[in-house]
């Protein structure tokens, strides 16, 4: 009988130190996944490429008549060292492609940082496609896509960007 308790007894002690351990186990466990760190507003930006990156945010329309309606295009930029742009206005630093005909328009950007510094940049650039043409003036509309990407003082080519589909109508 002696023996019978004993054994129940140290079943009863294996039970509860197994429980104990488990629920230790479990607590630890949950801890360290409550321990996952969410970025804080006062926290050091993540580091940033030198090479551009861009993004199509918007464009002004859909639909434009050929010679009248102009498109914008609204563009995001970020660069890791800030050098988008150029101080002469010769140098052209944006360029659009027209799919229809792989024609390209290119555009100045002026400094978008002082020269020779090594900033982090990012911002909004505003770019206006003007005169819209059709290609053959037997259709009664035209669709086209852009392609967008820049490029900084370094020669480094951001990626490519692709507008929806725009309907070009004849005047």
């Amino acid at each position: 009988m002696i023996k019978k308790e004993l054994l129940l007894m140290d079943l009863k002690h294996r039970f509860s130190f197994v429980s104990a351990y488990l629920f230790i186990l479990i607590i630890l466990s949950l801890s360290f996944n409550a321990c996952n760190k969410e970025p804080i507003e006062n926290e050091p930006n993540p580091i940033i490429s030198d090479t551009p990156y861009i993004e199509l945010r918007s464009v002004s329309a859909t639909t434009v008549t050929e010679y009248e309606d102009s498109v914008i295009f609204e563009i995001f930029y970020q660069d890791g060292d800030g050098d988008i742009g150029y101080a002469n206005p010769d140098s052209m630093s944006l360029f659009i492609t027209d799919s229809r005909i792989f024609t390209v328009q290119q555009y100045y950007v002026p400094l978008l940082a002082p020269e020779g510094s090594d900033i982090t940049i990012q911002g909004i650039l505003n770019v206006k496609l003007d005169n819209t043409i059709m290609i053959d003036d037997t259709n009664a509309s035209e669709t086209v896509q852009f392609k967008i990407h820049i490029k900084d003082r370094n020669g480094n080519y951001s990626n490519y960007v692709t507008s929806e589909n725009i309907t070009v109508l004849p005047d």
